[in-house]
């Protein structure tokens, strides 16, 4: 520890409820500037898509807290020094507030289904009244599957409450238990997204009562794949998802890390700067952006802090990458689901621009999207898809002149592409699966990979001839090599792909392939392999003799480099640069 004691504050991951962060002493990042644009008359009915993990649920307690009367004599507590309280809008403290969150409907059957979605509803009326115990509400006696009854009368009630149209309906993650069952349960998916599907007519109830109870509405949710139910019955509803003024309302930007990150952890004992942390992180949780028109990129909110509370507890600053927030796991397999649903042709016409690390260009988003019409995603409905949940962002550097560019946003994605591309291009076929690259050299610990590389370009003569790989560029390299690495995964040897390294001096950089052999052992090694790709043409064309040598030369002094990462200080390291022409290894040397 360092001798000057830091007083840190804690960290709110894992915690939503805006109302105890101060007397909790929770650090938490000021989103509340954004009232000031729900405030401006774009819609009183606003709809804000966000992936999972981004602090959602955070900002609507916030709402909650900010629009609620009774949190009235807590207003200077709660928002005193925050950038809306400067602003003294009369909105604050001025509604009755009630919300919902559709996260914790279970799902299952059907009357499973209901019968969770009205206990749902029922607590979010359990809370209104113990805000406002003078508030009188008996519904007992209501069919307890029937939700949107149960909200009617619950406005009947209120109207008796209040005359005035002063209720403002807040529901968060829409969609969440809508996904779940998509992921399940197609037919049941079908059932209650249908046009005469009980959510309809819950959100048809909230519309009919805007007339003269419900002042505001304010929803959340992951993706538009359940959105034509909300607005088929509630049509008033307008998604502002994309307008660049919500494009930091969730995740943190690097101004706000930079005053979040010394508050939860004693960046003097750990001997770095703020900006080393930021800077490690950055390639891993950033990279997203929701407007074309926005000037900044936000990172993964629930990703930093579970990194910062990992940090914080070994007082070691650790790799991002071997750190990932848990909830993160079932990425991959969404990923899976979400191509599943599309035909195999749109499917692998993504995979291929993947492989090419080109951007996705089309020419609109997809806002409402109905599998009860369509069965099977078009490839403007997949891409919309994942950018809604966050595999793909907004492509910043985009020279389109109209339309839409998107981008993977960072390393962790792009590695779920990886995953996703093996199995659904590699794992089941036989081309792929019947080749075998011979490793003997690297588990002897000998420095002549000539073995190794021949299997390599025996691998991919075939692959390449059976179009296993329509397109070869680097990236396609590097995945196909690592994907038939990975498949001798054991005990005493691991492949990683695009591992992140910390290089001092240089910030964190990525090696294409790491390979440890004997793990574990007194005989371990680390084979750091730097791969480079070629065409044919450009490999032979006499004229531009240079290519291969600069291509060397690059690869040759890049593995240099990561091999004096401090993640391999101690370690017997062999650093390798292989060059691919086509199939062919042309260079495979030791650096």
């Amino acid at each position: 520890m360092s001798e000057n004691t830091v007083t840190l504050l804690n960290n709110p991951y894992g915690d939503a409820s805006f109302d105890s962060f101060r007397q909790d002493e929770l650090a938490f990042v000021d989103k509340s500037l954004s009232i000031k644009y729900l405030d401006k008359g774009m819609s009183k009915y606003p709809v804000l898509l966000r992936p999972r993990r981004f602090g959602k649920s955070t900002f609507v307690q916030m709402l909650k807290c900010y629009y609620d009367i009774s949190y009235h004599d807590r207003y200077e507590e709660l928002f005193s020094g925050t950038r809306i309280y400067d602003l003294n809008l009369p909105t604050h403290n001025s509604y009755h507030v009630i919300n919902f969150d559709f996260s914790a409907v279970s799902t299952g059957n059907l009357n499973k289904l209901l019968t969770s979605f009205f206990v749902v509803v029922s607590r979010g009326i359990k809370d209104f009244i113990l805000r406002y115990p003078d508030f009188v509400f008996d519904y007992s006696a209501l069919d307890k599957t029937d939700a949107a009854t149960l909200f009617n009368e619950f406005a009947i009630a209120y109207k008796n409450y209040s005359d005035s149209k002063n209720l403002y309906v807040m529901i968060d993650e829409y969609d969440n238990f809508a996904n779940e069952i998509l992921s399940k349960d197609f037919e049941l998916f079908l059932k209650i997204t249908s046009k005469d599907g009980f959510l309809k007519t819950f959100y048809a109830t909230i519309k009919s009562l805007t007339t003269d109870t419900i002042a505001k509405t304010f929803i959340t949710g992951v993706s538009s794949v359940s959105l034509d139910s909300l607005t088929s019955g509630f049509n008033i509803a307008l998604n502002v998802t994309s307008l660049d003024c919500f494009n930091e309302y969730a995740g943190f930007t690097e101004d706000e890390l930079e005053i979040l990150i010394p508050k939860l952890v004693d960046v003097e004992m750990l001997g770095v700067t703020t900006k080393d942390i930021i800077e490690r992180m950055k390639p891993v949780y950033d990279g997203y952006c929701f407007s074309r028109r926005a000037d900044k990129t936000v990172y993964n909110s629930s990703m930093c802090l579970y990194y910062l509370t990992k940090v914080r507890q070994e007082q070691t600053f650790l790799n991002p990458e071997d750190y990932l927030d848990p909830a993160c796991d079932q990425d991959g397999y969404k990923l899976e689901q979400l191509f599943s649903l599309a035909d195999k042709e749109t499917v692998n016409t993504i995979i291929d621009r993947y492989l090419q690390g080109e951007p996705f260009n089309l020419l609109k988003l997809s806002e409402n999207i109905n599998l009860n019409q369509v069965r099977k995603y078009s490839r403007e409905q997949l891409l919309s898809m994942l950018y809604y949940l966050g595999y793909l962002t907004v492509n910043r550097n985009s020279t389109l002149d109209s339309g839409i560019s998107l981008v993977i946003p960072n390393q962790f994605m792009s590695k779920l592409f990886a995953k996703c591309t093996i199995e659904f291009r590699f794992r089941n076929n036989s081309v792929f699966s019947s080749q075998k690259l011979d490793i003997s050299s690297l588990m002897a610990v000998e420095d002549d990979l000539s073995s190794f590389a021949s299997s390599c370009t025996e691998f991919l003569s075939l692959i390449m001839s059976n179009q296993v790989l329509v397109h070869m560029k680097e990236m396609a390299l590097n995945l196909v090599l690592y994907a038939k690495l990975e498949e001798l995964s054991k005990d005493d040897f691991e492949v990683r792909l695009q591992k992140s390294l910390r290089v001092a001096g240089e910030g964190e950089k990525f090696a294409d392939l790491v390979v440890t052999v004997n793990k574990g052992t007194s005989n371990e090694c680390i084979y750091l392999i730097e791969l480079k790709y070629l065409s044919r043409t450009e490999a032979s064309d006499h004229s531009s003799e240079s290519t291969l040598k600069n291509a060397i030369q690059e690869a040759s002094e890049q593995v240099i480099k990561y091999k004096s990462a401090l993640d391999f200080k101690g370690k017997n390291v062999k650093a390798y640069a292989m060059i691919f022409a086509g199939p062919d290894c042309v260079y495979c040397e030791q650096q």
